[in-house]
């Protein structure tokens, strides 16, 4: 589930952040959006919350289950932890 909310949360970055390439853009007469849509940002943030604090709950049931078990540690829920994380605090703080 963490996830899909990640791969969700890819797909409306695209409407959530500036365009690129301006220069091309202005040079073909085309509008230029500068500054970030808010109402998409405002979404965009609340999904990577939901998913670190899925992939948090996530991870320490993986804690759990390596301690209780011979089942070993998923690589992926801290990865995806990490980067929730520091993309959740990149657009709480930075944007």
């Amino acid at each position: 589930m963490g996830w899909s909310l990640a791969i969700y949360a890819l797909l409306i970055f695209d409407k959530a952040r500036p365009d690129t390439a301006i220069g091309y853009y202005q040079s073909k007469g085309a509008s230029v959006r500068l500054e970030w849509d808010p109402s998409q940002t405002v979404l965009l943030e609340h999904i990577i919350w939901v998913c670190a604090g899925l992939s948090f709950i996530n991870l320490a049931f993986n804690f759990y289950v390596a301690n209780h078990s011979r089942l070993g540690w998923w690589v992926n829920i801290p990865l995806l932890f990490t980067c929730s994380l520091a993309a959740g605090l990149y657009i709480r703080f930075v944007v």
